[in-house]
């Protein structure tokens, strides 16, 4: 049985924020290296979090 669905907002507490936010930049991330592999495609991913930081990834050949 799968899991259910949660409704989708800010959450307040912003060590949990932060700690999703972690989680979820890293699953982008593989998530974008899959398709560049699949794809044999130049991707590129940019992220800022809330704190202004920026996270970037491109495949290189």
């Amino acid at each position: 049985m799968g899991r259910g669905k949660i409704a989708i907002q800010r959450i307040e507490k912003s060590t949990s924020r932060q700690v999703t936010f972690c989680k979820r930049r890293n699953g982008l991330v593989k998530k974008t290296r899959e398709l560049s592999i699949l794809c044999d495609a130049e991707v590129g991913l940019i992220v800022f979090s809330c704190t202004g930081r920026l996270y970037e990834y491109s495949n290189t050949r």
